[in-house]
């Protein structure tokens, strides 16, 4: 497993238009294109990010590529989801 490549699909997903689209009309496919392990294509594919977090990929990779799949409106339910990454937040700006 490689956390290399589940964090290149993630920054393309982020950073390119037509990556995000495809990826938002056929997950499975578009995650089909990188080398990636099974475990890491479902991690992706059913946007699991508490076991991306824990697998150590970048937060603010994936906090970005959350927001781009699911808009920026679905941060509350991105940090109930990472709670590890929530109170590390919380601790900075307080």
């Amino acid at each position: 497993m490689s956390c290399g490549s589940v964090e290149q699909l993630l920054y393309d997903v982020s950073t390119s238009r037509s990556r995000r689209e495809a990826f938002c009309q056929n997950p499975k496919e578009a995650v089909g294109k990188y080398a990636l392990t099974d475990p890491e294509q479902n991690m992706v594919v059913g946007l699991n990010v508490e076991d991306l977090f824990e697998y150590g990929i970048n937060p603010m990779l994936l906090m970005g590529f959350w927001t781009s799949v699911r808009g920026p409106q679905s941060m509350p339910e991105y940090l109930a989801r990472v709670p590890d990454l929530a109170s590390r937040l919380e601790a900075s700006s307080g």
